[in-house]
């Protein structure tokens, strides 16, 4: 496909990459961006939570600075508010100029993550459309990994938990000083499901998921396996 076809191919799509932690989305949403502006593809590259001033706002409290237990029902709410201010500020200027939007999470993270603690994940979906009207993804591609491997990547002890904002808190960090993230610090058995959750999202999440499988190989390998699906989706 020569560069004209290409760019013609992607604008105005929507691209997500997610998956668990450590499973590299961040790395494979910079090569994806590379190779697409590459081929000459205008692109917007932004993340979830957060990607505008208010949404770093709601993502550090998120992830950060929330005071006491912070409940689901919360956690889907400030998720969707920032989305919605990310919606409105950056994904649909940039489709409606044809530019193609890459996005480090989406809804499909909050399917994964809040659903694994209980929420029931239609309504996440309710919220979801609410929140972003009709910048929803074309494709959300989830980078799998095994939990424990993803866990190590990251640099974390398998058990390792976060000392304040939920149940389980008070276990000791790997590295002295270390700021723990509320989410990627809860247990491994909430990991699992997290997990579970992602491989499940094809079921019933709107537009397409494909799944890439990111612990075989290095991280070209993985590039490339993801570079097959954006091309033929």
């Amino acid at each position: 496909m020569n560069n004209e076809n290409l760019k013609d191919k992607f604008s105005g799509k929507f691209i997500v990459l997610d998956g668990p932690d450590g499973c590299g989305k961040t790395v494979q949403l910079e090569l994806l961006s590379t190779y697409l502006k590459n081929e000459g593809v205008p692109v917007v590259q932004t993340n979830d939570p957060g990607g505008t001033k208010i949404g770093n706002q709601i993502s550090r409290l998120l992830k950060y600075d929330a005071q006491g237990v912070m409940y689901v029902q919360t956690e889907v709410t400030l998720f969707m508010a920032s989305r919605a201010q990310l919606a409105a500020e950056i994904i649909k200027p940039a489709l409606e100029t044809g530019k193609t939007v890459l996005c480090d999470r989406f809804i499909s993270s909050t399917c994964a993550y809040q659903g694994s603690s209980g929420y029931p994940v239609e309504k996440i979906i309710e919220l979801g459309k609410l929140a972003v009207g009709d910048a929803w993804p074309d494709l959300t591609i989830i980078i799998d990994i095994p939990v424990e491997e993803g866990l190590k990547r990251a640099g974390r002890k398998p058990y390792q938990k976060t000392k304040v904002n939920h149940k389980d808190a008070n276990q000791s960090y790997l590295f002295k000083n270390v700021v723990v993230d509320r989410f990627d610090s809860r247990p491994l058995e909430y990991h699992r499901k997290v997990r579970k959750g992602f491989l499940k999202l094809a079921q019933y999440y709107p537009g397409i998921v494909k799944i890439v499988d990111g612990s075989q190989g290095d991280i070209e390998t993985v590039h490339e396996k993801i570079i097959e699906v954006v091309n033929v989706f």
